[in-house]
């Protein structure tokens, strides 16, 4: 089917998401090196807290804030057992010290740990290693505060048992795995890779392995959004396993997608191009044939306007078909806007940046706008490249998207904009 209706980019985003979110699933995999860079379902509580006991941020001398007088009085007091991280928690005697290691629990009955370095020595020795019996050795201190609780890491002061530790939507990272298996959780669920195959479609494009290392002839030219698409599809947790170029010719498009799809069991289908109004517009030909279901919105969006979604059936099954526009910026910002969010990805940071402009930049009142931008040492952010949607040059010296609103026409130096953060741009 096709139509020209224009959409909003949240109403197609939403149609996106819930046309993949028929063929996503889940798995549930074990909390360690294995799962960076994934991205959790489910949000994940705390089994425990963290630190488990009060425990020593030091190593020093254990011992209550009444057996000292001020900061820099001298004071000698009667040492007890040592105290070694991992020993059970224990009491400390009345009137006495304990040697403690860091991370070793807080006897009860201290109140703060003076360091090692405060004590009359300046180190451990021998001496400070009694047995559980005690002895009569002695340690002299001479703290530099006596507050209570000094170098004292509380329980649970990082996480509380039953506090969020992981919410759903939010990538892996080493520090949040980290958190997680402190917190006890050996497991956690995720999205599985949807497995996608990547076609740029147009007689003209040729892919850099079947030149051998020649120059494109005359009207032809590199494939970039096969790349491109297939980096940016990677980055957003989709396994590619086939990219290649097709010409404008709807059957040897189908077959050769169908092929692919059965040969490596396709979750998901991205082509470039073929999706506009010209006289070669290979995609929207395919939409005639038996098995595919194609709509053609025209999306508020510029770059990007032009955009197929649907499916196409193999064997029984309705795989999803994301058709986005030929043109390499159109093709990246729209798997930047669309496809991301419709495979789970994390979201982008967003902020408001005063936009730094030489003169006044117009736009379309009727569309929204996105130019690439970079976000400057001063907190403003300024555009890089001009408007137009096969500037792949500027695109790639970006590390920001600025949304220029629909309803506007014009936009000022200062004008505060919404940003959208993407990895990338010139040192």
């Amino acid at each position: 089917m096709s139509g020209a209706q224009r959409i909003t980019l949240v109403d197609h985003v939403a149609d996106a998401v819930a046309l993949l979110g028929a063929v996503r699933t889940t798995e549930v995999i074990p909390v360690d090196g294995r799962a960076v860079g994934r991205v959790a379902v489910r949000e994940q509580r705390a089994l425990v807290d963290v630190p488990g006991h009060d425990n020593s941020q030091m190593d020093g001398f254990a011992l209550a804030a009444r057996d000292l007088q001020s900061p820099g009085a001298r004071v000698m007091l009667p040492l007890g057992p040592t105290i070694a991280a991992g020993d059970e928690p224990a009491e400390l005697a009345p009137g006495t010290a304990r040697a403690i290691m860091t991370g070793a629990p807080i006897p009860a009955g201290a109140e703060l740990v003076i360091p090692v370095e405060e004590s009359a020595e300046g180190r451990f020795t021998a001496a400070d290693e009694v047995s559980e019996t005690g002895s009569a050795h002695t340690v002299t201190l001479t703290p530099t505060s006596v507050a209570a609780g000094r170098f004292v890491r509380r329980r649970g002061s990082d996480t509380r048992r039953g506090d969020t530790v992981l919410r759903e939507g939010r990538l892996l990272t080493p520090a949040r795995i980290a958190h997680l298996a402190a917190c006890g959780v050996g497991e956690v669920e995720v999205d599985v890779p949807l497995r996608a195959v990547v076609l740029s479609t147009g007689s003209e494009v040729q892919s850099r392995a079947s030149l051998a290392g020649a120059a494109p002839a005359p009207g032809s030219l590199f494939d970039a959004n096969g790349p491109g698409l297939a980096a940016a599809l990677t980055e957003a947790g989709a396994e590619v396993v086939h990219v290649g170029a097709v010409p404008d010719d709807a059957g040897a498009l189908l077959a050769h997608l169908r092929r692919v799809i059965q040969t490596l069991n396709v979750d998901l289908v991205v082509t470039s191009g073929g999706v506009s109004m010209g006289a070669f517009e290979v995609v929207r030909h395919a939409a005639d044939h038996d098995g595919v279901t194609l709509a053609f919105p025209t999306v508020a969006l510029q770059p990007g306007g032009p955009q197929g979604i649907g499916f196409v059936e193999v064997d029984g099954r309705r795989v999803p078909w994301l058709a986005f526009p030929g043109n390499p910026v159109s093709a990246l910002l729209s798997c930047e806007l669309i496809a991301r969010p419709a495979l789970g990805a994390p979201a982008r940071r967003r902020l408001h940046l005063p936009v730094q402009l030489e003169a006044e930049e117009s736009s379309p009142a009727a569309l929204d706008q996105y130019r690439r931008a970079r976000v400057l040492p001063s907190g403003r952010v300024r555009l890089v490249g001009g408007a137009s949607s096969h500037l792949i040059g500027g695109y790639a010296a970006a590390d920001a998207l600025v949304l220029i609103p629909s309803g506007t026409a014009a936009v000022r130096d200062g004008d505060l904009l919404e940003t959208l953060l993407i990895p990338g741009g010139d040192s």
